[in-house]
Order: structure tokens, then sequence, then C-alpha cells
């Protein structure tokens, strides 16, 4: 009787086992799914920003910002909530040179390319986010070659502030040396990233090859086309 009434008990919980374990396995898939709407949707708006902000505000030739503004696209209704979780800047400087990357923020209209959640020290080449959570951090570095051109290793890396990497854009630079025809070498790189503290901190330093530190004047970094980014995916 005993040994009957076990196997009537396994079956009835198998069974609910079964059920438990389906249940769990399509709330993570649906959690997933989810989570990669929202970030391919932010990911498509971080594009549409970049480009809005390249197209209205070109950097000159000699590294002046065009005096044309536009009507900004976050200040357009629905988009303020948005704007608010987002952050661009662009390179300032074309020369490769080791130490801390300098970059900007891009005022235009009403708006500016950086949102309420971020503070971006200019004189530190700084950025702090004001609120903790998981972000998708993202660079884009787009080189030239200037002359005959060596190949090369360049690297950005960002760090926190406990100094530790929170994202390693490596860039290979290709050799040049034989010919005066080259095409511009860009590479994107992106992590999503978790910040535990309110005020983080992000700082961007440079690492290269020898042969860039001895040749640094014959590849540069295109302005209209380097910058880096960040925006909210969850708290």
């Amino acid at each position: 009787m005993s040994a009957s009434a076990d196997v009537e008990s396994q079956s009835v919980v198998r069974p609910r086992g079964r059920c438990l374990d389906t249940f769990l396995t399509t709330s993570v898939i649906l959690l997933f799914v989810m989570f990669l709407v929202a970030l391919g949707g932010a990911l498509l708006f971080a594009k549409h920003l970049e480009s809005e902000i390249n197209a209205r505000m070109p950097r000159e030739t000699d590294g002046s910002v065009s005096p044309y503004i536009a009507p900004s696209p976050l200040t357009e209704p629905g988009n303020s909530y948005k704007a608010q979780n987002f952050a661009h800047l662009r390179a300032t400087n074309s020369k490769l040179k080791p130490g801390v990357m300098e970059w900007e923020t891009i005022a235009y209209g009403e708006g500016e390319s950086i949102g309420s959640l971020y503070q971006y020290e200019k004189k530190q080449s700084v950025l702090n986010v004001m609120a903790s959570g998981s972000y998708f951090l993202y660079a884009k570095l787009t080189f030239s070659c200037l002359h005959i051109c060596p190949p090369a290793h360049f690297n950005v890396i960002f760090y926190d502030q406990f100094e530790t990497k929170q994202l390693t854009c490596s860039v290979s630079l290709p050799d040049y040396s034989n010919s005066n025809a080259s095409h511009p070498v860009t590479r994107t790189c992106w992590q999503v990233v978790t910040l535990l503290q309110e005020e983080s901190r992000l700082l961007a330093k440079t690492e290269f090859s020898e042969e860039l530190t001895e040749q640094p004047k014959y590849w540069k970094l295109e302005l209209n086309d380097s910058g880096f980014g960040m925006f909210l995916v969850d708290r």
C-alpha cells in the first residue's frame, strides 16, 4: 500500500515539475526577447541622433564648427524622455597621441547631444553618469591616411572611477606604406555595462603601437565620424 502511494505521489509531482520548468523557460525567453526589442529601439534612436548631429553640425577642416543651426530632433514632441537617457560626444583632436581622449558635446538649436542623466567635464574629459543602472556604451573611430602610412594598432579604453575597464575599442590600421591610395578605416565597438553607483565617471585613454609613436602625423582621426556615447538600458 505504501509503495503504491509513493508511485502515485511521484506521478503527481513530476507533471507539476515539468509545468514549472516550462513556465520558467518561457518567462526567461520572453524577458530576453523584450530586452532585445527595447535595445533595438534604443539603437535605432541613437543612430538617428548621431546622423542628425553630424548632418546639422559638421566640423570644418580647421576644426571649427559650422555656424548653421537647425532645430533639434531632441526637442521635438515625444523625444524628451528618450533624450534624457542618451549622451553622444564627438572627438575634438585629430592628432593621434597617448593619454586622455578629448571630446565635446554638441549644442544645436535648443538642444544638446547630452541628456539630463549626464554631465560632461570638458577640462578633465570626464563624462559623469548621474544614475546607476545598465547602459549601452559605444564608440566609433574613423582614421584616414595623410601620407604613406605604416600598419599600426590603436586602442581607446574607457575607465570608470575605480580604474576598471568598461570598454576597449581596438583598431588595426592597414599597411599603406607602398601606395598613396587609401580608404578610411572605421571601427565601431560596444558593450553593455553596469554602473552600480550614482555619479559614476567615465574617462577614455589611448594606447597605440610604436609605429604611431614614430610617425604620428601620417594617420589622423576623422572628427566628423569619431565619437562615443551611451544610453540607459535598465535601472
